[in-house]
């Protein structure tokens, strides 16, 4: 048990001590996304609007999801989302792509996972001025439920660094993960209310959603911006507890995992 509170102190200070290195890895992976496109970062506001034009066509159009300003709705939800699904599929081959580094004394392998966290959440942030516009453009009302939208944010980024450590470290040994994965994040996607309102779903299967965590997260964002209401401060507590332990579970599994990263790749 001592072992392993040091080697939990001894993650923790890499972070602290090497937020430089995170620093700049994060700026490359930006820098790097659309690097030699025409638009380059204009891409950042394209692909979630081409999405949510998609989606409106499908969902709005051709199955009629009755829901009032539906494309502010669906940005609402979509945008978190692409934050955390491409952090989990490119965490999930962080310390594979990241093999060079893998190994040197010098170099905090946990930092690796942590980057399309962060290089996601930068990116998240980016995209919102297009949601704001759309507010504006639907008139909706925006309330102090923004006050939350930090909390929200804190929120996704340990549970999403939790995640991306676990995945990393179980991809090195068990390279089908990131392939199912892919499958898992695609039902995950279509399981959660971001296309959709709660309401829609027939009472009789409206337990499968509202009993899986992420939707909380999810429906807390459209909470924000969508609806102009206050999360319920019971699920966002509920939602950071869950977050710390899957963090620290995720922790716990890099670091057990860590030690055959070497012989593996």
């Amino acid at each position: 048990m001592q072992n392993l509170r040091d080697m939990s102190r001894m993650r923790l200070s890499v972070f602290r001590d090497h937020g430089w290195l995170l620093h700049s890895l994060v700026m490359r992976d930006l820098r790097g996304r659309y690097k030699g496109s025409v638009l380059g970062f204009l891409w950042t506001f394209l692909n979630p609007l081409l999405l949510m034009l998609t989606y409106s066509v499908v969902f709005g159009y051709f199955l009629q999801v009755n829901a009032a300003a539906y494309p502010a709705f669906i940005l609402s939800g979509l945008l978190p989302w692409i934050w955390f699904s491409t952090a989990l599929l490119q965490g999930s081959t962080s310390i594979l792509e990241g093999a060079s580094y893998v190994g040197k004394t010098i170099f905090p392998t946990p930092v690796l996972p942590l980057v399309p966290v962060l290089a996601g959440m930068v990116n998240y942030l980016l995209s919102l001025p297009l949601l704001l516009i759309l507010l504006l453009f639907f008139k909706l009302p925006v309330g102090w439920g923004l006050v939350c939208f930090p909390v929200l944010v804190l929120i996704q980024v340990v549970l999403l660094c939790g995640l991306t450590m676990t995945l990393s470290a179980l991809s090195v040994t068990f390279r089908d993960t990131q392939h199912l994965l892919g499958h898992i994040v695609t039902i995950l996607f279509f399981m959660m209310p971001i296309m959709y309102p709660l309401t829609a779903i027939p009472e009789r299967a409206r337990w499968i959603v509202e009993h899986n965590p992420l939707v909380g997260l999810f429906y807390s964002y459209q909470q924000i911006f969508y609806y102009g209401e206050v999360p319920d401060p019971q699920r966002l507590l509920w939602l950071f507890v869950l977050a710390v332990a899957v963090f620290y579970g995720g922790q716990y599994t890099f670091n057990r995992q860590s030690e055959s990263f070497a012989e593996h790749i």
